[in-house]
């Protein structure tokens, strides 16, 4: 390889977490197509030494502390911060969109019918700070509030000289405040985390003060990490940040700096969260009776294997009239339209989240035909889905 094209590239980010490693793997995506780009990762410890530095082309590094931003700073090489708890003069930034995410937090409960709700946060921080304002400000447009955990030392979020942010699954030192806050709560409530262990701990507290999960109290984490995600009993719904996407625009970022721009300034571009990962630990729908709530959870789960209304009323074990009076008294609607709305849930979520062909989605959310399909979701949506699933995806790529 000619020496002159190679450009060597140092990331200072944490491997020991799903976010962490799958922001690399979003930079490496963008690198094997690059020509001459060489990765190196860097600890805290390297970037004191002048010659480790000195011998880096470009910097994507998660920048938690001014020592870690004057030593970048001291490289004069372009850096982008994929951390952003600070600005620094120079350094472009690229970021999750906090606020879409205390949106989507927001709407996942609002669609259940949750009345109640809490924000939960593990530490300080930009992030924790941006979506519970976000979280917020969506409930308020609804004339709803919610609690605000607020317990003092409740976890450190930095590096340290190996480079690792210090998390531990365990029980967080807060455990006996967290859990009189949740006992405090009006039932049933939404929960949100802003980070996975931390509703990782929250479950695990629930359960210790005898508390159903997800019946009183649902619980909804950040960063989709399917280790925490899936170790969690019940299993955790999250926010899948889409950290690969954040990882490969920071990279084409990189590259734009090293290639000579911006000439006018730092870049600051977000990226938008690809949704919420449903799992047990929100599938729930707190309404009276119980079972009105076993009706809409056993909806949600089957209306794309094609069930009917005949389905639901033999799954209860209760009489069509009984069925029907509850769903049209407690709900307002039927329950063809509510299989119907499930059905184009689904539709959307394929269609966000995969590539599949019209048909295949109009088969995979249980829609009998792709006429059928078309002619549902324009009257819903105002667009068919085809046009909705390029829109936004156009949305999803354009940065700001």
């Amino acid at each position: 390889m000619d020496g002159k094209s190679t450009k060597r590239i140092g990331l200072v980010i944490e491997r020991s977490r799903a976010f962490g490693r799958e922001l690399c793997e979003g930079i490496i995506s963008y690198a094997q197509e690059r020509d001459g780009w060489e990765i190196s990762f860097l600890s805290v410890a390297d970037l004191r030494s002048r010659r480790k530095r000195d011998c880096i082309d470009g910097f994507i590094a998660r920048i938690t502390s001014e020592e870690l931003a004057r030593n970048l700073k001291a490289t004069g090489r372009p850096v982008v911060d994929v951390y952003y708890e600070r600005p620094h003069r120079g350094f472009s930034i690229v970021k999750t969109k906090h606020e879409r995410i205390g949106a989507i937090a927001a709407e996942h409960f609002l669609d259940r019918r949750f009345r109640n709700f809490a924000y939960c946060p593990y530490g300080g921080g930009r992030t924790a700070r941006y979506c519970q304002l976000a979280f917020k400000r969506r409930l308020r447009r609804e004339g709803l509030s919610c609690s605000v955990y607020s317990g003092r030392g409740i976890g450190k979020y930095e590096f340290d000289d190996a480079s690792v942010i210090t998390e531990t699954i365990a029980m967080p030192s807060d455990a006996k405040s967290l859990e009189t806050w949740v006992l405090s709560l009006k039932k049933p409530v939404g929960v949100f985390c802003p980070g996975d262990l931390r509703a990782w701990q929250l479950i695990n507290v629930c359960r210790k003060a005898g508390l159903d999960v997800p019946r009183d109290v649902a619980v909804l984490g950040l960063d989709n990490d399917v280790i925490i995600c899936g170790s969690a009993r019940p299993m955790l719904s999250s926010i899948d940040p889409d950290t690969r996407r954040i990882g490969r625009i920071a990279a084409e970022t990189l590259a734009m700096m090293m290639d000579g721009g911006p000439a006018a300034g730092p870049v600051v571009r977000q990226i938008a969260p690809t949704g919420v990962v449903a799992r047990k630990s929100t599938e729930t729908i707190p309404v009276d009776p119980p079972w009105l709530a076993d009706a809409l959870v056993f909806i949600r789960r089957n209306a794309k294997n094609g069930i009917t209304a005949a389905d639901v009323f033999k799954a209860l074990g209760r009489s069509h009239t009984a069925v029907t009076r509850a769903f049209r008294s407690v709900l307002g609607t039927t329950v063809q339209r509510s299989i119907a709305h499930a059905r184009l849930d689904e539709a959307k979520r394929l269609l966000h989240d995969t590539d599949a062909s019209i048909k295949q989605v109009a088969s995979l959310s249980g829609f009998a035909s792709v006429s059928y399909l078309l002619q549902s979701f324009t009257a819903e949506f105002g667009i068919p889905p085809g046009a909705w699933r390029s829109r936004r995806r156009h949305l999803a790529n354009t940065a700001t």
